[in-house]
């Protein structure tokens, strides 16, 4: 029989890296309906009455199978290939080693490694922030930015310094690696066994990295923002959710 629930607080702690995207189904509402009665600002839950909370806040948010299984598979199968390059399973294991080892946190430590404090880049300093950011492009996909883009990135990457800690971008490398490990279950590359060895070998990469959800939060979404090039403001109100909603599992599973 698999196993699609977590068993232990780490795995917990793991799978609720991966609520954003689940929450972009808009989940919390649903959520809301079926334990809203049992919550009570600023009262304690009894006992039974938040081990059933729990419970159902685990089958909207930390199922590997995303509570769909078989009938989205087709789905994910198509998602890994169109947006991750993932056509099977090995894959999908070079994706998610790729991801543990170094994600986008990197080369984006590197970079802000490069950034003086004003932001500006010399003539030096910018050629060395090119060959950073375009290393691992290939030649079919270049990096198609002028110098003032390479000097709009460099600004940007310093301004959110005072956002970020030590971890930097981890928690947007965290959350998709769940939810590669996700994707990857449904799809039938990876078996329960094998999903749930990969969130606990990224574990002791991200798990007590972060203070809070809200630290949490800032470093997913300048992360993405890395990533994609641009801000996404439905993303920023998922986050917003997961923070302020009364049936976040955020709020069941503190991170400090």
């Amino acid at each position: 029989m698999q196993r699609v629930l977590p068993e232990t607080t780490l795995e917990k702690n793991m799978m609720c890296m991966g609520a954003v995207f689940i929450e972009e189904n808009h989940l919390l509402d649903d959520l809301y309906e079926i334990i809203g009665s049992d919550l009570v600002e600023g009262q304690e839950l009894a006992a039974d009455v938040k081990d059933q909370v729990l419970d159902e806040v685990g089958e909207y948010f930390f199922r590997l199978d995303m509570n769909w299984g078989n009938e989205i598979k087709g789905d994910c199968v198509e998602i890994l290939q169109d947006f991750w390059g993932v056509k099977s399973r090995e894959d999908a294991l070079k994706n998610l080693e790729d991801i543990r080892q170094q994600g986008h946190r990197v080369k984006f430590n590197v970079l802000r490694g490069l950034v003086p404090a004003d932001g500006a880049l010399n003539a030096h300093a910018l050629e060395k922030f090119k060959q950073v950011f375009s290393f691992d492009f290939t030649e079919d996909k270049p990096a198609q930015m002028s110098d003032d883009d390479y000097q709009k990135l460099a600004m940007w990457i310093q301004r959110t310094l005072k956002f970020l800690g030590e971890p930097g971008i981890l928690a947007w490398d965290a959350a998709r690696f769940v939810h590669l490990v996700r994707l990857s279950f449904v799809a039938g590359y990876l078996d329960d066994n094998e999903a749930w060895a990969h969130i606990l070998k990224m574990a002791p990469i991200a798990d007590g990295k972060f203070s809070n959800w809200m630290e949490f939060a800032q470093s997913f979404l300048i992360g993405r923002t890395f990533w994609s090039g641009s801000d996404d403001p439905e993303v920023k109100k998922i986050c917003e959710r997961l923070l302020g909603h009364p049936a976040s599992p955020w709020n069941f599973y503190p991170l400090s």
